[in-house]
């Protein structure tokens, strides 16, 4: 059964203009389909924009219970791991000059590779709130501990103890995302920040590829633009919000695999012998994504 949704910033329900119908089918609800990166299969809700503040959401959803599927689901994107420790580096560093001492707290950063990086930086303490048993034991043991593996909900965190709170290319699966940043918000000490990475449905890539974009999605509920992202954090209680582009450093390996073409064909192209340490090779390019900071009053 599909339940309607409703805009994460203004609260209403319908008001919106259709902008691609649904593609989601039985095969659609799987752990496989809600593990991180896999190879983009143009699966999604329907996806409509608000008329009132231009959000885009999935709606209807269905109504099935997510907390197991991401449970459940893989953490598959080691080679990736590198690229995306430097660019969430330079993310956290516009919002945290100086972490030296200070509690970081990271929410659904998979095998808590990121951990490690903000460790090198100078946190004294973090602490990784991430659903997915399969990322929790593929994480490295000395990181382990600092992991609480559940979902993001009220009275897991107690109030007014981090510093910073991290949240990478996950705002975009909430169901609520307004709720969350509500939840992130107390779990902030005075002057705190929040730092977030997510797809940038105004980027260029978004509107070239249109519906073969990789952001559109079953796993994805809402997608921002620096405007409705912005608007969205001021509701939720933050100020002195920015909001810009950045890029990241993949491998060709992975930008294959995004790339909108034959699935079977490009898992062939993918596992071929003669090209494999040519996917290898890494370049950094802007892909539609963008960085937001928020800080508690």
């Amino acid at each position: 059964m599909e339940i309607e949704t409703k805009c994460a910033i203004c609260r209403s329900y319908g008001n919106s203009k259709v902008i691609y119908k649904s593609t989601v089918d039985s095969k659609s609800f799987t752990p496989e389909i809600f593990s991180a990166r896999r190879i983009p299969d143009r699966k999604y809700y329907q996806w409509v924009r608000c008329n009132k503040c231009g959000l885009y959401r999935s709606d209807p959803v269905s109504n099935i219970d997510l907390s197991d599927l991401y449970k459940n689901s893989s953490f598959d994107y080691s080679n990736e791991l590198h690229g995306l420790s430097n660019s969430y580096k330079k993310i956290v560093s516009k919002s945290c000059l100086d972490p030296t001492g200070k509690t970081l707290i990271e929410i659904g950063g998979g095998n808590g590779f990121f951990l490690e990086e903000a460790l090198g930086m100078g946190f004294k303490s973090v602490v990784e709130i991430e659903p997915s048993v399969n990322a929790y034991n593929s994480a490295k043991p000395e990181l382990k501990r600092f992991f609480i593996v559940d979902m993001l909900k009220p009275g897991l965190i107690e109030d007014g103890i981090a510093d910073i709170v991290v949240i990478f290319h996950v705002l975009d699966h909430m169901s609520d995302p307004l709720e969350v940043l509500r939840l992130i918000y107390k779990m902030l000490k005075p002057s705190g920040s929040i730092c977030i990475a997510v797809h940038n449905i105004n980027s260029f890539s978004a509107k070239v590829l249109g519906n073969r974009s990789p952001i559109f999605d079953v796993e994805h509920t809402f997608l921002y633009s620096k405007n409705t992202i912005k608007k969205l954090l001021e509701e939720a209680g933050f100020k002195k919000v920015k909001a810009s582009h950045y890029k990241n450093s993949y491998s060709i390996r992975y930008l294959i695999h995004l790339i909108p073409f034959n699935k079977n064909l490009k898992k062939k192209l993918l596992d071929s012998i003669n090209y494999r340490k040519l996917f290898d090779i890494r370049i950094t390019v802007p892909l539609g994504n963008m960085w937001v900071v928020g800080f508690k009053d």
